[in-house]
């Protein structure tokens, strides 16, 4: 009896061993929901001179979606602007990155297709996204950037964000 109830206590201490485990690596809900899902929602992301680094006066705005498909590493785009000042030209717009919130980044894909008015708006997707790049725009550490010639360093700027900003 006494062999028997050694092995029951050996049983039962690789299940609690196993299981916690298990417990460990299933304790972050986010990353399972990273794995599960394909398509990553970047919505309502405001386009605001406030949210420049250092921030710039200016009424103009704008708003993005945007939606990330894991499977092809593709971002899908859709956004729309109008600057401060009716007169003003728009002389670049670009995705840029890594940055949080407060810090500025380089370019990390130019936006081609997009007006030089003062106003407009562009649907397109990026071309493919390495592996660092992708981690970075789902840490949230790329931003929209629309530069004017009255602001060329950027007029309007909004962090992409999962889910609703």
């Amino acid at each position: 009896m006494e062999y028997q109830d050694i092995n029951i206590r050996r049983v039962m201490f690789y299940c609690l061993v196993l299981l916690s485990g298990f417990a460990y690596a299933c304790d972050d809900e986010d990353d399972i929901d990273d794995m599960l899902e394909s398509e990553i929602e970047f919505t309502n992301v405001e386009l605001t001179g406030e949210n420049e680094v250092p921030a710039v006066a200016t009424s103009g705005s704008g708003s993005l979606t945007a939606t990330y498909d894991r499977s092809t590493r593709i971002l899908t785009y859709n956004f729309s602007w109008t600057l401060g000042d009716a007169g003003d030209n728009t002389v670049g717009i670009h995705f840029h990155g890594p940055a949080l919130a407060t810090e500025n980044a380089p370019v990390v894909i130019p936006i081609e297709n997009h007006t030089s008015s003062y106003t407009g708006s562009v649907t397109g997707t990026t071309r493919e996204l390495t592996q660092t790049e992708e981690e970075q725009l789902l840490d949230g550490r790329w931003y929209l950037n629309i530069h004017s010639s009255t602001y060329p360093d950027g007029e309007l700027r909004g962090q992409l964000l999962r889910g609703e900003n």
